[in-house]
C-alpha cells in the first residue's frame, strides 16, 4: 500500500538537458529521456512492495544476504574470483538502496525509512555471515598475508569511490529503462557492496580490527557512492513528478540529497588521507627494494614491512642470498639519506645453500 502517493506525469519522454551544455548535448541526441507516469508507477511498485521488511520479498532478501555472504567470505579466504562474482550475482541489495536512491528523489520519508532498515538488516546478516565462516574456517588472516582480494577491500581508494559511484549510476539508469535490463543493475551494486561485508566478518573473526576498519570505510563509502548515482540518474532520468520537482515537497528533497551528499564526502576525507599514504607507502617500499639492490646485490627480499612515521621510519625485512649480507647499518644510512628521515631497521637473514650428489649403484 502506498503512504505517499506520486501525481501523473505529463512530461515528454525526450526532454532537452538544461544547463550550459544543455544545447550541445541535445543537438547530439542526448536528451533525459523522462519516463511516462505509467513507468513510474510500475517500478514504484515494484520497488517499495518489496523493500519493507515484513514485504512479501522479505524472506528471500534475507536468505540470500546469508547465502551471498557466505560464499562471498569462503571465495575471499580461497581468493576465488569466480565463488566472489557468484556471491555478487546473488547480493539482494540492488532493492533497498534503488529504493533509497528514489524515496530521496520523491521526498517519501516513511519508504526512505524502511528501506534503510532493511539495508542495516542485510548488512547485519551478511556481516554475521562473514564472521560465522571466519569462526569456521579459523582464518588468521595476518597483515603481510592477506589474499589478495582480501588485500584490495583493505585498501580503499579514490578509484574505489570512483566506481561505485558509476555503479550508482548505471543502477538508476537501467531500472528506470527497461530495455538496458535488470541485471545490470543487480550486478552494479553486489560488486561493491557484498564482498566488504563478508570481509568485515572474516576480519572480525579473525581478531583484525584495523583491516576491518578499512572494509567498513570501504563498505560505508561505497554505500553511500552507490544511493549518490542512483539518486542522480533518477532525478536526471525523470523518477521525480511535476509535483516533487516544482511544488512546495522541493526543497525537502533537495535537503535530503544535499545531506546524502555531504556524507559521502565526509567519508571520502579520510580514504582521500589513506589512499595517499598507500601511495606514499608502496613509493617507499619500492624505494627500499632498489636500495637492497644496491646494498648487497646478491640478497633477495623474502618478506617486507616498512612503517613511515612523523620524522622516521621503520624496516622489517626478510633477506635471503648465498652469503650473509653487508652489514644493516650501511642500508639504514643508504635509506635515510634518501629519505631524510631516521631510519630504524631489522632484518631476518637466511643462509640459501645448494646441495647436489649423484649415487649409483
Amino acid at each position: 500500500m502506498k503512504d505517499e502517493a506520486a501525481s501523473p506525469v505529463t512530461d515528454d519522454a525526450n526532454v532537452r538537458p538544461r544547463g550550459p551544455f544543455g544545447p550541445l548535448l541535445y543537438r547530439f541526441g542526448i536528451t533525459r529521456l523522462r519516463i511516462t507516469g505509467d513507468q513510474r508507477d510500475s517500478i514504484e511498485a515494484a520497488l517499495y512492495d518489496r523493500a519493507r521488511i515484513g514485504g512479501p520479498s522479505t524472506r528471500n532478501f534475507i536468505v540470500l544476504s546469508i547465502l551471498s555472504s557466505t560464499i562471498s567470505a569462503l571465495g575471499l579466504l580461497l581468493d576465488s574470483a569466480p565463488a566472489v562474482i557468484g556471491a555478487m550475482l546473488l547480493g539482494p541489495f540492488i532493492v533497498p538502496l534503488l529504493a533509497i536512491a528514489g524515496a530521496l528523489v520523491q521526498g517519501w520519508g516513511a519508504r526512505l525509512a524502511r528501506a534503510i532498515v532493511m539495508t542495516l538488516v542485510g548488512i547485519a546478516l551478511s556481516v554475521t555471515s562473514g564472521l560465522f565462516v571466519g569462526w569456521v574456517v579459523g582464518a588468521r588472516l595476518d597483515p603481510g598475508e592477506l589474499p589478495s582480494q582480501l588485500a584490495a577491500i583493505a585498501q580503499p581508494g579514490l578509484l574505489d569511490l570512483a566506481i561505485a559511484l558509476t555503479a550508482g549510476i548505471a543502477a538508476g539508469y537501467a531500472t528506470l529503462r527497461t530495455e538496458a535490463g535488470g541485471a545490470l543493475s543487480g550486478v552494479a551494486i553486489s560488486v561493491t557492496i557484498e564482498p566488504p561485508l563478508a570481509a568485515m566478518g572474516l576480519f572480525l573473526a579473525a581478531g583484525n580490527q584495523p583491516a576491518m576498519r578499512q572494509a567498513m570505510l570501504a563498505m560505508v563509502t561505497n554505500f553511500g557512492a552507490l544511493v549518490v548515482g542512483a539518486t542522480f540518474a533518477m532525478a536526471w532520468w525523470g523518477f521525480a513528478d511535476k509535483t516533487t520537482r516544482r511544488g512546495a515537497g522541493s526543497n525537502r528533497v533537495r535537503l535530503g540529497v544535499l545531506v546524502w551528499i555531504a556524507a559521502v564526502v565526509a567519508v571520502a576525507v579520510p580514504l582521500t588521507v589513506y589512499s595517499q599514504r598507500v601511495v606514499e607507502d608502496q613509493r617507499f617500499e619500492d624505494q627500499i627494494s632498489d636500495a637492497v639492490g644496491e646494498w648487497d646485490p646478491s640478497t633477495r627480499i623474502s618478506a617486507l614491512d616498512a612503517q613511515l612515521h612523523d620524522g622516521f621510519a621503520t624496516v622489517e625485512l626478510s633477506l635471503t642470498g648465498p652469503r650473509r649480507p653487508e652489514p644493516a647499518w650501511r642500508l639504514a644510512e643508504l635509506l635515510s639519506e634518501q629519505r631524510g628521515v631516521k631510519v630504524t631497521i631489522h632484518i631476518t637473514f637466511v643462509l640459501a645453500t645448494e646441495d647436489h650428489a649423484v649415487a649409483t649403484p
